[in-house]
């Protein structure tokens, strides 16, 4: 399967951003939101959105050089009001308007996903700018509570993360903490 660096994306939204007549959203979370935003390195296999995709993107996309795969996540879990917190991203665009969750709020919808590649990325986050034990706890008490699946596997999975990132001792306490209203 084909990945692509920041760059490579950097140079598709570039080109999106050429071929559009006026200022249009986009919403992306994901890995792709994490190398364009967060420091990670490791490359994406596409660009995700939680929304979907404006359909002027959709045309441009193929007639780029630097062709991604663009894909509406269908199943994502974020948290509630993620949307107050979404970033801009301060790009060279003159109309593609890029926008990417918080950095806690990425964090929680990669941990729950929980696949290898998530996992790695959120360490790369956690490299480039440490994360706070303090937000991602409260938000995942908070804010997660509507989560589909098992809350016990989601809240193994944000012990899991937090000792990768914090260690174990915080974990620990984290898992005494770390318990969304189900």
């Amino acid at each position: 399967m084909k990945t692509y660096g920041r760059d490579h994306v950097l140079a598709f939204l570039a080109e999106v951003d050429e071929l559009l007549a006026e200022p249009v959203p986009m919403e992306i979370i994901g890995g792709a939101a994490a190398l364009l935003a967060y420091g990670a390195v490791s490359p994406t296999k596409d660009i995700d959105s939680f929304v979907d995709i404006d359909e002027r993107i959709r045309r441009a996309a193929p007639l780029t050089v630097h062709k991604i795969p663009l894909d509406h996540a269908t199943v994502a879990d974020v948290p509630y009001n993620y949307e107050d917190r979404r970033q801009r991203l301060d790009l060279p665009f003159h109309n593609l308007v890029v926008f990417v969750p918080e950095r806690h709020d990425l964090l929680l919808m990669k941990a729950l996903r929980a696949a290898r590649h998530d996992e790695e990325v959120i360490e790369e986050m956690h490299q480039a700018e440490p994360f706070d034990l303090e937000t991602i706890v409260e938000r995942y008490n908070t804010e997660m509570g509507h989560a589909v699946g098992n809350h016990d596997i989601f809240d193994q999975r944000i012990q899991l993360i937090v000792e990768k990132l914090f260690g174990g001792k915080s974990a620990r306490r984290l898992g005494k903490v770390a318990k969304r209203s189900k």
